[in-house]
């Protein structure tokens, strides 16, 4: 009911006894249009509300879906890329998609991760940074980028309430790609690029309500090594609901970067805090970094409640691989000097015990498992995950600096024969990836691979690499391959004049893993308006077997490591002011003398 505020002057020297006296008659008049006023504007609220105008104080967003038509204007390999990334995005925003974490473009259906169907923004949010990146270089759709980027935001504003979710969320998945996507999202809309129109608190705001959110998953675990998931809303940690309970040990070692950077932001230490507690338990309740034991590798569970390991199971692929890249990362984002050398003992350990060579004519390095502990036999299998170490291996090496510059170095020069060993180490697995896509028929690698080792347990045929079992024939559309080759292109980059060709053989591998994407994981290939993509169900077939699921790190990760591949723009010195997360969200590199002065330092010692 609207209450109207009394009136006390009518006009300039009116009274209110003057106003009743004189207007009784009139008053009486006026009552039925003043009702009729009254019921017409209750009706306009009423439509407005139900139009969802007023609903949650929203703005009104004018949306027009873009017209995809410039297939003419395609000029270069990172056009071909902006076109493929709208392709697959713009069918999932306008086709179905819109708002919800799991989408199908096969059948044009789709749904929310949670149970209780309230969207995380699982693709929307994990996609956002890849939008904004290449609305900063684009030459031929900035105003359909620009348009999808307010679109975004103003979902995020309206439609995106972390703190109402009452369901049980994955923290590990949640944060690299919800938390790191919001927080790359607000780095470079606010200090990178010129965006008109946009609002990059908006990003920071929710990222903080996320985090809130997340942070009783570590603060009801008596190490401080956070259970599994967590209810979102009522805040109730809940550990694993296999494996006897015991968290992935690279999940909760793979938080750090992401809310790191929030502390940064917010000069709130509990962010901090929280994210390096895990490790003290870690260290101090295993024999991590004893040769004679573990050789500074990880088995893949942990206990959270007492930090000692479930397993004696050691791999670099699932629920291994991102503990070994964000103890680099964590050095080359905050300086801290005790991650570097957790990461050079985790490297030497990899060198001593994982990297094998196929006994075949092309002697592809990979790396090996230890299933059962590092004095058990080894296992030839490697997941694709597993080929981020070639860019990692090369990051850590480099610390971003194009070879040349890096090997000049006092860091490197003290460490020369480490150095030159990891750097030879990154060429040589980044080849093995490649080779991957290389030897298969659609082109597109192989979730899993089992490398020939010499021996008789598996059945090679002659000079055969490696097979691929029944069961591992689907193709996710991953990033690590592409990664690791757009970080061996730029870091390669102003080595010796003999060595250039070695520099660009890694656009030309980019190149045949684009065009096998864009020619195999395709659905309605010959019309171009309406052309998506898909993860596949089997890939060592032609023609490829769809497996009609969107991924969000198709959009997240892999087209945006081809386009900075192949954009001639991009600034290279970025490597040394950015560091990718696991999920490919570029945060800043943080001044240790400013973290310093904040009190985020690190104070565990081993």
């Amino acid at each position: 009911m609207v209450q109207r505020t009394k009136l006390t002057k009518t006009g300039k020297g009116a009274t209110k006894k003057d106003y009743q006296n004189n207007n009784d008659k009139a008053n009486e008049t006026k009552s039925w249009k003043n009702t009729s006023i009254i019921v017409a504007c209750l009706a306009i609220c009423t439509y407005f509300y139900q139009s969802d105008f007023l609903k949650g104080n929203r703005q009104q967003f004018h949306y027009e879906v873009p017209t995809l038509n410039r297939f003419d204007e395609i000029k270069s390999t990172k056009d071909q890329i902006e076109t493929m990334f709208l392709q697959s995005w713009l069918d999932y925003s306008t086709k179905g998609g819109w708002g919800y974490d799991i989408y199908h473009p096969l059948s044009h259906t789709a749904k929310n991760m949670p149970q209780s169907n309230q969207p995380l923004g699982w693709i929307i949010v994990d996609s956002i940074d890849t939008i904004m990146l290449m609305y900063n270089s684009t030459s031929l759709y900035k105003d359909i980028f620009q348009n999808e980027i307010l679109r975004i935001e103003n979902w995020i504003k309206n439609d995106l309430s972390y703190k109402d979710i009452d369901s049980e969320v994955n923290v590990f998945e949640t944060t690299i790609r919800m938390l790191g996507g919001l927080l790359s999202a607000y780095h470079l809309s606010s200090l990178e690029f010129q965006i008109p129109g946009s609002n990059p608190t908006i990003y920071l705001e929710k990222a903080i309500e996320l985090a809130d959110c997340l942070t009783p998953a570590f603060i009801q675990s008596p190490t401080g090594i956070p259970y599994s998931s967590i209810n979102l809303k009522t805040g109730q940690a809940i550990k694993n609901h296999q494996d006897n309970g015991a968290s992935s040990t690279a999940e909760f070692t793979t938080l750090q970067l992401e809310f790191k950077y929030l502390a940064y932001l917010t000069k709130n230490k509990t962010y901090w805090e929280l994210v390096e507690n895990v490790f003290p338990p870690l260290y101090h309740n295993n024999d991590i970094l004893s040769q004679d034991k573990l050789d500074g590798l990880v088995p893949i569970y942990t206990f959270p409640d007492t930090g000692h390991f479930f397993t004696e199971n050691i791999r670099l692929g699932s629920r291994g691989d991102s503990f070994y890249e964000y103890l680099s990362k964590q050095f080359l984002q905050t300086n801290q000097p005790l991650y570097n050398i957790l990461y050079r003992h985790s490297v030497n350990g990899i060198k001593r015990h994982l990297v094998n060579k196929t006994h075949t004519s092309n002697e592809l390095t990979y790396i090996s498992e230890k299933p059962m502990g590092l004095t058990a036999p080894s296992s030839p299998k490697m997941d694709h995950l597993v080929c981020f170490l070639g860019g990692t291996m090369a990051m850590g090496a480099t610390r971003g600096l194009p070879i040349n510059k890096a090997r000049v170095q006092p860091w490197w020069i003290d460490a020369k024969d480490d150095m030159e060993s990891d750097w030879l180490l990154a060429q040589e697995l980044t080849r093995t990836c490649y080779e991957m896509y290389h030897q298969s028929p659609s082109g597109l690698a192989p979730e899993i691979v089992v490398f020939n080792d010499g021996s008789v347990q598996y059945e090679f045929d002659e000079d055969q690499d490696f097979i691929v079992k029944p069961l591992d024939r689907h193709c996710l559309q991953r990033p690590e391959t592409v990664e690791s080759i757009m970080f061996m292109y730029h870091l390669s980059s102003n080595e010796e004049e003999d060595d250039e060709a070695k520099k660009y053989q890694y656009r030309k591998w980019g190149q045949e893993i684009l065009n096998s994407f864009n020619d195999n994981s395709c659905i309605d290939c010959e019309i171009p308006s309406e052309k998506r993509f898909t993860s596949l169900d089997d890939c060592w077939s032609i023609p490829t077997v769809k497996r009609d699921n969107l991924e969000s790190f198709w959009l997240a990760e892999t087209l945006k490591y081809l386009y900075l591949l192949f954009d001639d723009e991009f600034d290279t010195t970025k490597l040394t002011q950015w560091v990718f997360t696991t999920e490919a969200h570029p945060l800043p590199v943080l001044s240790p003398e400013e973290l310093t002065n904040m009190g985020l330092t690190t104070t565990w010692s081993l």
